[in-house]
């Protein structure tokens, strides 16, 4: 599997920079992408949102605007590394919860959306390709198995029809950021990214919708955290039917698993670790494997080894291995908060024990799963 990408998305690197952080692998500090190609990482995946901030105050989780995500990219490409883009459409997060219109086009119609989809894309990347930072693959969406841009590229479940509907108008919004994509970086791999990747029939029916309504892809993403979307097995059954049905080249687009359950901050008026210990798998079941340093090496090693069954799955991005809980760094800030509708929830750093580096920066065994595998 020599064309297998290794591949890592440290999008908050130009924050925990800012704020200080340090990275170091057997000791010795370091740059953390060239830490990252030492051992064997040879791609990466950087999100990008597109106003990330509200009267100059920043939205945090790196804060992902145009500046910061060329700083970064232009950084992985010097270490050779290939280069995924990830567009959210959005002014912060994307993901089953939340698909919400950037501040300026909310007062856009349909029309206009469709149309602001288009021109923020093309002008977007015909910055990286002006900067000589081309994307070698670039996400339409993302984890978008519940539509995006809502309310106008939203799947609504019918009940009675046992489907979900407004597919002609999603595919529309996915066919408009791809007609740019095809323009200004026409040898970018374009990737349509889910969630959900135990659900075999979610996935049939909505790629089934992308034939239909003649989207222009070239690759599938799946999200695949145990703790929502269940065993590898499960992941594995979908795999399959993707293969055999679409023919696509296929991504593990993200993936994490915790190497601990001890919280990294004491600090109770922040908000506290998304994985923490009791937790159950979404259906009911125990974690399959322990939340330990160990743990997540026999996690990684088995996804690895699963994928390396198929031929057409073709990479996997581990999703923000290096997010140290450095002072400062938080998933939201309250301006964040506000613009995503969610004020009462605290902010810190969520995320920490599903890293690659422990809270004190140093590489973890499971980074070298990676250096070790292929």
């Amino acid at each position: 599997m020599s064309n297998f990408k290794l591949g890592m998305d440290f999008s908050t690197l130009y924050e925990l920079e800012e704020l200080g952080a340090k990275f170091y692998d057997e000791g010795q500090e370091g740059d953390l992408i060239e830490i990252l190609k030492n051992n064997n990482i040879d791609s990466f995946r950087l999100r990008i949102w597109n106003n990330p901030s509200n009267n100059g105050n920043l939205y945090g989780a790196g804060s992902c605007d145009l500046k910061r995500v060329l700083n970064m990219a232009r950084r992985g490409k010097k270490a050779g590394m290939s280069f995924l883009l990830d567009f959210h459409y959005s002014d912060f997060w994307c993901d089953p919860q939340r698909q919400i219109l950037p501040k300026a086009w909310q007062n856009y119609s349909y029309e206009e959306v469709v149309k602001a989809v288009y021109d923020f894309t093309k002008e977007t990347l015909e910055v990286f390709v002006s900067e000589g930072v081309i994307p070698d693959m670039i996400q339409v969406g993302n984890e978008i198995t519940g539509g995006m841009l809502w309310p106008y590229g939203k799947l609504h479940y019918n009940e009675e029809k046992k489907c979900n509907e407004n597919f002609e108008s999603l595919c529309e919004l996915l066919s408009s950021g791809i007609k740019a994509c095809r323009e200004v970086t026409p040898n970018a791999e374009l990737m349509i990214h889910l969630e959900r990747s135990y659900d075999v029939a979610a996935y049939q029916e909505y790629f089934d919708n992308l034939e239909k309504f003649k989207v222009d892809y070239d690759s599938i993403g799946l999200s695949y955290y145990p703790f929502w979307h269940h065993s590898i097995e499960e992941l594995e059954s979908n795999i399959s039917n993707l293969e055999n049905r679409f023919k696509k080249p296929i991504y593990i687009a993200e993936v994490a698993y915790p190497f601990t359950t001890k919280p990294c901050t004491d600090d109770e008026s922040l908000t506290k670790l998304i994985i923490q210990e009791g937790m159950k798998l979404s259906n009911g079941d125990d974690p399959y494997y322990p939340m330990t340093k160990e743990g997540q090496v026999e996690f990684l090693t088995d996804v690895l080894n699963m994928l390396k069954k198929h031929s057409l799955c073709s990479g996997i991005y581990y999703w923000e291995p290096a997010w140290l809980p450095v002072n400062g760094t938080t998933w939201a800030s309250e301006e964040a908060r506000k613009y995503i509708h969610e004020e009462y929830k605290k902010s810190g750093n969520e995320w920490a024990n599903q890293c690659l580096f422990d809270y004190e920066g140093n590489a973890l065994p499971g980074l070298k799963v990676f250096k070790n595998w292929r």
